[in-house]
């Protein structure tokens, strides 16, 4: 018979203990697969949001800190700090700038606190800095009570061109001049209103959250970065829209953190129900390992034949939850959409793709593997003598 056909008949003696060993091993290759998943697809989503789909290269803004900056950018909180309206003029007289667009970001949760709106006061430039920006109906502002609705809140709101909107907050109300078309990025999500008006809601006349830049050559982004920075005031910062999306990761780092410590229990847990399923299997064995040193299976062959054990139960439960692993990622990362996270980008938080899977695969594995090597050198230590004659 050979070594493999002797481990698995071994196994199926006691197939209850085996399998559960197995799960052991199935749940941290699923709450590996899961993390790493979540952790690729928040990353991602983060930085598709803020990086590539947002048209900006640059942002003005009094916040110094990334983190501060990405809380007033991104989410829309209303700092005590603001950028003034007049370096508007200065930043359209640089030739390197494609595109200049001043705004106004604020957000607005609801009393009960189960939603927050977000909105966003701009000028026409933001056609200029989004070329892809179209309008699924409707068109520009018509008057200063115009909005234009992200597609998303367009469909929450069961609002169309034409139709009002009271927002009980500001005790105004506002005409839909225009639905967006969806774009997966937070403009799905967003109020757009002429600048102005969104200054006076909030009573900040003159006063902006931030002013977006784009460059005409990226690659120049350094030195015009450099530029700005002379030419602004003190207390005005030059930001990059990677710095804001590292930013907004920061946020992240708690829960990520919470993540893998997740990762980590669930590792211990396995390692020793590994380690404590196949000492048993040894002590109980001790008489069999006996006559099989007996009629010459050396040290070496124990070791191969204990490992051999382990080795199916880590590869069988390691695929089994690194697929479940697969098949959970979504529902963890609506999840985590929902309580765990202060910025929700608006692609997929969750990513699983096949190199997690088969990273979670080896890992679990090659951690199963190892666990073996102290019941197998306790099998190897065996002497027949003592044994048989203990028995």
């Amino acid at each position: 018979m050979s070594f493999l056909k002797v481990a698995l008949n071994n196994l199926r003696r006691n197939p209850v203990r085996s399998m559960l060993t197995g799960l052991s091993l199935a749940v941290s290759a699923a709450t590996l697969t899961v993390v790493l998943s979540l952790d690729k697809g928040y990353s991602s989503a983060v930085t598709d949001d803020l990086v590539h789909k947002t048209g900006v290269h640059l942002y003005i803004t009094k916040e110094g800190c990334p983190i501060e900056a990405a809380s007033v950018i991104a989410q829309g909180g209303l700092s005590p700090l603001y950028v003034d309206e007049n370096i508007v003029e200065r930043l359209q007289a640089i030739p390197e700038l494609d595109a200049v667009m001043p705004f106004k970001l604020f957000a607005v949760t609801t009393d009960d606190g189960s939603r927050t709106d977000i909105f966003m006061g701009v000028t026409d430039a933001i056609r200029d800095m989004k070329p892809d920006w179209r309008f699924e109906s409707g068109g520009w502002f018509t008057s200063d009570d115009s909005v234009i609705l992200g597609a998303e809140m367009a469909r929450i709101e069961y609002l169309s061109v034409g139709d009002r909107m009271y927002t009980e907050h500001f005790d105004r109300e506002l005409v839909v001049s225009g639905i967006l078309g969806r774009n997966y990025s937070q403009d799905d999500g967003t109020f757009f209103l002429p600048l102005a008006t969104a200054q006076a809601m909030v009573g900040r006349e003159g006063k902006l959250s931030a002013v977006a830049l784009k460059l005409k050559d990226i690659s120049n982004m350094d030195a015009v970065q450099n530029r700005l920075r002379a030419m602004m005031p003190g207390d005005y910062f030059v930001i990059g829209s990677k710095e804001l999306s590292d930013g907004i990761l920061q946020f992240f780092g708690a829960t990520r953190a919470i993540m893998f410590v997740m990762v980590v229990v669930a590792f211990i847990i396995s390692v020793f129900g590994i380690i404590n399923t196949m000492l048993m299997a040894v002590l109980e064995r001790r008489r069999e390992i006996a006559y099989l040193k007996c009629v010459g299976a050396g040290k070496y062959d124990l070791i191969r034949l204990i490992s051999l054990e382990t080795a199916a139960i880590a590869v069988a439960g390691s695929l089994f939850g690194a697929l479940v692993g697969m098949m959970m990622s979504p529902v963890s990362g609506n999840l985590l959409r929902k309580f765990l996270i202060a910025y929700v980008p608006s692609g997929a938080i969750s990513r699983p793709d096949m190199g997690i899977a088969l990273t979670a695969f080896a890992v679990c594995t090659l951690i199963g593997v190892a666990c073996s090597l102290y019941p197998a050198f306790r099998a190897a230590k065996i002497v027949p003598m003592e044994v048989l004659r203990n028995e």
